[in-house]
């Protein structure tokens, strides 16, 4: 087989939040490294806030926020961010519309006040969803956390930026009012409490890193195959030689994807990477987490 660069999503993808990843996708992606393809990260998270389940896997790279800012071999190759003008007007808007906002920067995120609140704990809510929970365990174990006031002083480049907001009908201003200026993303909501979204650049997204990092390593778009899981997803699995959707996807990701494989917790990256020939097919006579 022509060896391939594969691209993964985290989040839904290769980690279920509360268990990790699994041994059966830890040594899949390492035989697929040993055969000579080569395996990157490809998440929405920015690089200063990436889980610590990805310390000890073996990888060739890390395309963070959203396909802002590429790491290969483990140097920086590229770097996009935003204007802070067009910062400024989202986080304006945000306010507005009484949204938490979180200003991911390259070494550090910003929080609005209402953010820091919540995060804190100071702020109660009615319960966590899944990306409240992460962004509240980084809250309480980083130190790269900072306000909204000090990244007006400090005018460190914003390649994306997350955000909550609280029923259907804000999901719909939001995406009206931002979608001139930024690819809106929102996730599958896991409540009727949160519905939580990122803004993305026009002009800098997962599609467009795996096609820059694909002519940087003199690969073929056609030899890159992309997995991933929600709308921060759709020009990675649009433009990869290959796009797969997980079972646990959005419905909207299924119809561009060229396949649909097992869940996140059935590994269904590795099964679907055995059914492609990109690693041997193996025996699973007992549970593979």
């Amino acid at each position: 087989m022509k060896l391939k660069l594969i691209f993964l999503d985290i989040d839904g993808t290769i980690l279920t939040w509360g268990k990790g990843i699994s041994r059966g996708v830890r040594e899949g992606l390492k035989k697929a490294r040993a055969l000579g393809h080569q395996v990157f990260i490809c998440t929405g998270r920015s690089f200063c806030t990436l889980p610590a389940e990805l310390d000890d896997l073996e990888l060739d790279g890390i395309l963070a926020s959203a396909g802002s800012d590429i790491w290969i071999h483990g140097k920086n190759v590229h770097r996009t961010f935003m204007e802070p003008s067009l910062v400024r007007r989202a986080c304006a808007f945000l306010e507005q519309m009484g949204a938490i906002y979180v200003l991911e920067g390259f070494n550090h995120v910003y929080v609005s006040e209402r953010g820091a609140r919540i995060l804190a704990g100071s702020e109660p809510v009615p319960e966590d969803n899944p990306e409240l929970a992460r962004w509240k365990d980084f809250f309480r174990k980083r130190n790269n956390v900072g306000n909204i006031e000090d990244w007006e002083r400090e005018k460190e480049p914003i390649p994306k930026i997350a955000f909550t907001v609280w029923s259907e009908e804000e999901v719909q201003t939001v995406s009206k009012a931002m979608e001139q200026e930024f690819y809106v993303a929102f996730f599958l909501p896991t409540s009727q409490i949160y519905y939580n979204g990122e803004l993305i650049s026009k002009t800098s997204n997962k599609g467009t890193a795996i096609r820059w990092t694909a002519d940087f390593l003199n690969k073929g778009v056609e030899d890159t195959i992309a997995f991933g899981d929600s709308m921060n997803d759709y020009q990675m699995i649009e433009q990869a030689g290959c796009g797969v959707v997980m079972e646990n996807g959005d419905a909207r990701l299924k119809e561009i994807a060229d396949q649909v494989c097992e869940s996140v917790e059935e590994d269904g990256v590795i099964r679907e990477l055995e059914r492609m020939g990109v690693i041997p097919m193996e025996n699973r006579s007992e549970d593979i987490h």
